[in-house]
């Protein structure tokens, strides 16, 4: 959870608007006053199966997310990258 809230965090400090001409690369956007750009991604997935069989029903569900954060900063000795994903896509519980 407290990694989560530094991704929220990072959103909240503002990203400057697609109008402005800015350096990164596709996908990305400029921080505010900054020449840093950064890539806030995710994904959600909810999987549910239900059936019946000889012996009962059964059913199987799964659920995950997954948030990423790609932060690029040109510097004096070269491109730096900076990558934190938070989450878990497997997982799930169930009754057979």
């Amino acid at each position: 959870m407290k990694r989560f809230s530094i991704a929220i965090a990072l959103m909240g400090l503002g990203l400057a608007s697609q109008a402005q001409a800015s350096p990164c690369p596709p996908g990305f956007s400029m921080l505010q006053a900054s020449d840093t750009c950064v890539r806030i991604s995710g994904t959600v997935r909810a999987d549910a199966v239900a059936g019946s069989g000889r012996h009962g029903g059964s059913y199987r569900n799964q659920s995950g997310a997954r948030v990423q954060i790609d932060v690029r900063k040109q510097t004096e000795y070269g491109p730096l990258r900076a990558v934190i994903a938070v989450g878990n896509l497997r997982g799930g519980r169930g009754q057979e």
